[in-house]
């Protein structure tokens, strides 16, 4: 005999929602990371700008680009976080009688 086949499940639009949030501060996230990385390693150009006005926009993008690491990297963390939570559970092998 053969083992009865379970149904196949039914859509769930709360968790296709959820799994669309979890997408969305993924890339915000990665997006927001990536900014914040250019900000703190990248050049800035001074062009037509005077030393103080030079060393202001270098510290101004400093601690921005500080901030936007900050957050983007706690927003991948947090998709992550909820991507794990709503995976699908394997279904457990049915047991094999004797």
């Amino acid at each position: 005999m053969s083992a009865p086949t379970q149904p196949p499940r039914k859509p769930s639009l709360p968790r296709a929602a959820a799994l669309g949030l979890c997408g969305g501060l993924l890339l915000g996230g990665l997006y927001l990371l990536g900014t914040g990385l250019r900000g703190l390693f990248g050049a800035q150009d001074c062009a037509g700008l005077t030393g103080p006005q030079c060393d202001l926009l270098r510290q101004t993008h400093h601690e921005l680009g500080r901030v936007q690491s900050t957050f983007g990297g706690a927003l991948v963390s947090l998709a992550a976080a909820l991507l794990v939570l709503l995976r699908r559970r394997a279904s457990s092998p049915p047991a094999h009688g004797p």
